[in-house]
C-alpha cells in the first residue's frame, strides 16, 4: 500500500494524513508546533515526528509504504526559503523523497483547488499569497509578530490586550476583554499580565491564542472587541486588494478565497472581510474553501509523485474534515 503524508505544519499544530492513491485517509495525526521561525528546531523535530508516528501505525503502515512526504510548513516561505532546513530535518527523521513549500502554497491549492486567485491565510499569523494565470506568485503580508501579521490572531489578540491595558488604566473605553484576558490566563488581576507576557515570555502562539476568549466577548456585544474584529477583517482586505492590484486582477472576475482559524471560524472578521473587498472590487468572486491546507499538500504531493486523481477522487477528498 503506498502513500502519501500531507502535512500542514502552523505557529500553533501540525496535522498530517496518510493517503493512498484512492484519496482515503489511512491514518491522521495530530501534534504541537513546528514552525522552525518561532520555536526551537527540537520541538519541531519531535511535533513531526510525533504527528507522522500517529498516523502511519492507524493502517498498520510502515515508512516504506511512503512515496513522498508533502508538507507546507509555517517557516517556509511561498519562494521556498527555509525549504532546504526543513529537507534536512525529514531526512533526520528517515524519509528522503520530500516536497517542502509554505503553508500559505497549501492553503492556496487547497482552498482554489489549483486554479489562479488569491487567498488571504489567518490563523496564529496572517499573509497574503496571489498566483495569477501566468502561474506568477505574489506575497502580502507573512512579516511575522513584530511587524506583521495583520489581521491575524495573534494581532487580534495584541489588540485586545491593548484595549484591555487602557481599560485598567482609565484612559480608555470600558470593555469586557479585560477580565476575559485575565481569567483566560488564570489570574487574578490583569496586572499580573506584564509578568506572563515579558517575564515568563509567553510565545506568539499562545498570546494568539487569546483571540478565541475575546471572539466570544464581541459576540456578546462589546463594543471595544467587536470593533478590533471589525479592523481585523479590514486589514486583510487591504492585503487581498494589494495582491489584486500587483495580479492586475482588479478589474476581472478573480476568486478569492481564505484558510485559517480566523476567517473561518470569527463570523465578525469573515463578513467584514467580503463587505471591504466587495466594495472596492465588486467583481471578485469571494468563495469559501474547497479543502483544507492538509489536502492542498496531498494535492500537491500527488503531482510531485505523478499521481493522477479523478472526479471520484475529489470527491473522496471533500470528506476529508479537519478540526
Amino acid at each position: 500500500m503506498e502513500v502519501i503524508l500531507a502535512i500542514d505544519g502552523g505557529g500553533s499544530r501540525t496535522r498530517c494524513l496518510a493517503i493512498n492513491r484512492e484519496a482515503k485517509v489511512l491514518g491522521a495525526g495530530e501534534s504541537g508546533a513546528s514552525n522552525h521561525l518561532l520555536v526551537d528546531k527540537k520541538i519541531v523535530k519531535t511535533s513531526l515526528d510525533e504527528a507522522i508516528k500517529t498516523a502511519l501505525p492507524q493502517a498498520n503502515l510502515k515508512r516504506s509504504n511512503v512515496v513522498c512526504v508533502s508538507a507546507g510548513l509555517a517557516g517556509v516561505d511561498f519562494d521556498g526559503s527555509g525549504a532546504d532546513e526543513m529537507k534536512e530535518l525529514f531526512r533526520e527523521l528517515g524519509f528522503t523523497n520530500t516536497v517542502i513549500v509554505g503553508d500559505m502554497v497549501t492553503a492556496h491549492a487547497g482552498a482554489l483547488g489549483g486554479q489562479a486567485g488569491v487567498l488571504a491565510l489567518a490563523g496564529t499569523g496572517s499573509s497574503i499569497l496571489g498566483i495569477g494565470a501566468d502561474s506568477t506568485h505574489v506575497k502580502v503580508g507573512g512579516w511575522g509578530p513584530i511587524y506583521g501579521d495583520e489581521g491575524s490572531a495573534y494581532g487580534i489578540a495584541q489588540n485586545c490586550l491593548r484595549a484591555a491595558a487602557r481599560s485598567y488604566d482609565g484612559h480608555g473605553d470600558k470593555t469586557a476583554l479585560l477580565n476575559a484576558i485575565t481569567s483566560a490566563l488564570g489570574l487574578k488581576n490583569f496586572s499580573e499580565t506584564v509578568r506572563r507576557v515579558y517575564v515568563e515570555k509567553m510565545e506568539s502562539r499562545e498570546i494568539a491564542e487569546l483571540c478565541r476568549p475575546a471572539y466570544e466577548v464581541a459576540e456578546k456585544g462589546d463594543e471595544e472587541a467587536i470593533k478590533i474584529f471589525l479592523k481585523a477583517g479590514d486589514e486583510l482586505a487591504e492585503s487581498v486588494a494589494a495582491a489584486l492590484q500587483r495580479l492586475d486582477l482588479t478589474e476581472t472576475k478573480a476568486k478569492v478565497s481564505y484558510q485559517g482559524s480566523v476567517l473561518e471560524s470569527c463570523v465578525l472578521v469573515r463578513e467584514k472581510f467580503a463587505e471591504s473587498l466587495k466594495k472596492d472590487f465588486p467583481k471578485v468572486e469571494i468563495v469559501p474553501p474547497r479543502f483544507k491546507p492538509v489536502v492542498g499538500a496531498f494535492l500537491i504531493g500527488c503531482k510531485a509523485a505523478g499521481w493522477t486523481l479523478d472526479k471520484d477522487n475529489f470527491l473522496e477528498l471533500e470528506k476529508i474534515e479537519m478540526r
